[in-house]
């Protein structure tokens, strides 16, 4: 057999492999599909995927400090402080607030009444709808079946669906705060293994660069913007006690984790207010006073303290934050609508530091000028493990 019949041969039985490259209208399917699986895991698995994030967040958070520490004490000294510190805070904060908020849950049902007997003016309108709608529902009543029995099924009261998540919040809480533990005590680990899984000394490089960056931003970003909305909620706490308003520790609290969410955050509390002022003071004008009172702070706080110190650099879309808030609020319910904005400044970062999720990056960001797009990327140094 010559050589050319043996190469003929090897090559029937051997046939050479063809790369297939996905195009653009197969992968933009794939990746859809792979998003949802992966929310769709997130809210089937939200026990456990919850405490993770909660625990990425907060160690995000706290890296500067942690890190600041570090140079100065042992490492898991300086991971058990910060998460004493934690712990603590939220212990005094579970303290404080439990009269308050359990004084505001076994009122509620009170406060309704007080307030539909407050916003009778505004009804009358609305009072032949009203009418027009309860004779359609006698009609209906009168036209069915009078063997059939109307069964109602009564829904746990506020009290008793609140105490039922304690339990969650708690176990939910303590897994956090454990991991959060981990996370700060391992971050030089976390640096080392990324370096050692790139096979070039050019990708540890970039890996080193790309990691590090993105990690410097956030927690930056993070514990910032977390200081700047403690001032906050001081703030309105204490202008809420100047008001005579009822719980101003409750409102600072309200007020503190409302601030992470842009626009909707400022809504809720100014609405807010209007209503409970409208409970708390006979004269109209009053009434007004603390919903004006917070609108007035945090109208201030983003609009000239918030800029002033963090710049422009991680200005997000409006509407990619209110996606994200009913994205995640639909998820994980509250606890997802506090993290949303967390985690879209995570991603945004992200998206920024890597080339093939940059276009993702550009949706996410604020107003951009044609000058700031044609301005070359900064040279940034290679950085040491810390």
């Amino acid at each position: 057999m010559s050589a050319d019949d043996q190469i003929r041969l090897d090559e029937e039985q051997f046939p050479k492999k063809v790369p297939v490259h996905v195009g653009s209208g197969v992968k933009a399917p794939l990746i859809i599909l792979a998003t949802l699986s992966v929310l769709a895991a997130f809210d089937y698995a939200e026990s456990l995927v919850l405490p993770v994030v909660l625990a990425f967040v907060i160690s995000l958070t706290l890296t500067p400090i942690n890190l600041w520490l570090q140079r100065r004490i042992w490492p898991g000294l300086s991971a058990f402080l910060l998460v004493s510190a934690v712990t603590m805070a939220l212990g005094i904060a579970a303290l404080t607030l439990a009269q308050p908020v359990t004084s505001f849950i076994d009122d509620a049902p009170t406060i309704g009444r007080q307030l539909k007997l407050r916003l009778e003016e505004f009804r009358n309108p609305l009072e032949t709808i009203t009418e027009a709608s309860k004779e359609v529902e006698q009609i209906t009543k009168a036209a069915s079946d009078p063997m059939v029995r109307e069964v109602v099924v009564r829904q746990p009261g506020l009290l008793n669906r609140a105490a039922s998540n304690i339990g969650n919040i708690a176990s939910t809480l303590v897994v956090a705060i454990a991991l959060t533990y981990f996370l700060l005590v391992t971050n030089r680990l976390i640096y080392e293994k990324i370096v050692h899984a790139s096979p070039k000394l050019s990708d540890k490089k970039r890996s080193l660069l790309v990691v590090n960056n993105i990690v410097t931003t956030v927690s930056k970003y993070l514990l910032t913007i977390t200081i700047i909305n403690a001032g906050f909620g001081v703030s309105i706490a204490i202008t809420m006690y100047l008001l005579d308003m009822p719980s101003p520790a409750l409102w600072g609290l309200a007020a503190f984790l409302l601030n992470y969410l842009p626009f909707v955050g400022s809504l809720i509390g100014t609405g807010s207010g209007m209503l409970i002022g409208l409970l708390t003071y006979n004269d109209p004008i009053w009434a007004l006073a603390p919903g004006l009172a917070y609108f007035t702070l945090t109208t201030l706080e983003g609009h000239f303290i918030t800029p002033s110190v963090l710049g422009q650099r991680l200005e997000l879309n409006p509407v990619a934050i209110l996606l994200s808030i009913a994205l995640w609020g639909f998820i994980w319910g509250v606890a997802g609508v506090i993290l949303a904005v967390p985690i879209l400044i995570i991603v945004k970062v992200m998206s920024d530091n890597i080339p093939e999720m940059q276009l993702f990056g550009t949706f996410l960001s604020g107003t951009t000028s044609i000058a700031e797009e044609d301005e070359p990327a900064p040279e940034l140094e290679l950085p040491r493990l810390p």
